[in-house]
């Protein structure tokens, strides 16, 4: 089940089985107040439980199940299924569990936001490629979370897409990963950095000239291939989700053994991660993808363009290839 409609506490009353399906949702939430009688009519008690829901999980607190409400609430009766009696869970809910965790905008969304990385056809073919090569470690590591494959190729769209999609029709999947290394922030100059490392000096006392020239090297291999000539500047991101750099602290064989040229290493270290947020979010997805970029007005906006770009893919399903 998909979210097709706005719901509200109106006259005449909203009814259907997607209210039943939010009732249901917010039965296995254990919601307070209860949404009273799961009869699918939208009424005053089910307004009230919505509504705080709402509040609870920082939406608008207008009682109106919208698309950001819709995705947030089949998001968090995901998570909390698992401790459902299967008698609880009723086909509705079931159904809209599959259709909508995790959440993305409705096709018919709107403009796009200002600013998206990729184009509509550039995240259809993101996706695809990623799904051609690595469709199985995909589906094995979003195993029993609310993601998808979809999602995980929409935070790629956002993280690092825009610059490797140039590279897959003339490098191996193999040299696309291991070329994915980003954001010389701290070293740049006009930029700034509070973690660890702050810049290539901060690395270099702490771990050495040879890791960090190894480092520094790598980074001018990607600036080689993007056409920009050498530089002594040590790059932050590593992979298609970007590990970061401070991670060395608590992860450092990722880093000295150039394991963003794996998939399978950088899937699961973005799993790990999500997986944090997620609990931080209390399954509310949108959030933990916005917590996944940090916080503040730029998080907001990650959370805004992959939402987005997810919704662009789940309404356009891969098609594998014969």
């Amino acid at each position: 089940m998909q979210f097709t409609r706005e719901v509200a506490f109106r006259f005449p009353l909203c009814r259907g089985e997607d209210v039943r399906a939010i009732q249901q949702a917010l039965t296995i939430l254990q919601n307070e107040p209860p949404c009273g009688t799961v009869d699918g009519i939208f009424g005053g008690a089910t307004r009230q439980a919505v509504a705080e829901y709402q509040r609870r999980n920082h939406l608008d607190a207008t009682g109106v199940v919208d698309a950001a409400t819709w995705a947030s609430l089949f998001a968090a009766a995901a998570v909390r299924q698992k401790d459902v009696p299967e008698k609880s869970a009723s086909a509705l809910v079931k159904a809209a569990l599959a259709g909508t965790a995790p959440a993305a905008a409705p096709a018919d969304a709107g403009p796009a936001p200002a600013d998206l990385p990729v184009s509509r056809p550039q995240a259809l073919r993101t996706r695809d490629w990623l799904l051609r090569n690595f469709a199985a470690q995909i589906e094995q590591a979003v195993q029993g979370t609310p993601l998808d494959a979809d999602l995980v190729a929409a935070i790629a769209c956002k993280e690092t897409a825009n610059v490797w999609l140039h590279w897959i029709d003339r490098l191996s999947p193999a040299e696309v990963l291991a070329r994915c290394v980003f954001d010389g922030s701290g070293d740049v100059p006009g930029t700034s950095r509070s973690a660890f490392p702050r810049n290539a000096a901060d690395f270099r006392a702490a771990v050495g000239d040879a890791l960090t020239d190894a480092l520094i090297d790598e980074a001018n291999e990607t600036r080689k291939l993007r056409g920009f000539g050498p530089q002594r500047w040590l790059y932050k991101g590593y992979g298609l989700f970007q590990y970061d750099l401070q991670h060395f602290k608590t992860d450092p064989d990722f880093f000295r053994n150039r394991q963003w040229g794996d998939f399978g290493a950088c899937i699961d270290r973005f799993m790990r991660e999500m997986r944090t947020k997620l609990a931080d979010a209390h399954g509310d997805l949108p959030d933990a993808v916005r917590r996944y970029n940090g916080s503040g007005p730029k998080a907001e906006q990650y959370r805004e363009h992959v939402m987005f770009m997810y919704g662009w893919l789940k309404a356009a399903p891969f098609t594998p290839p014969h």
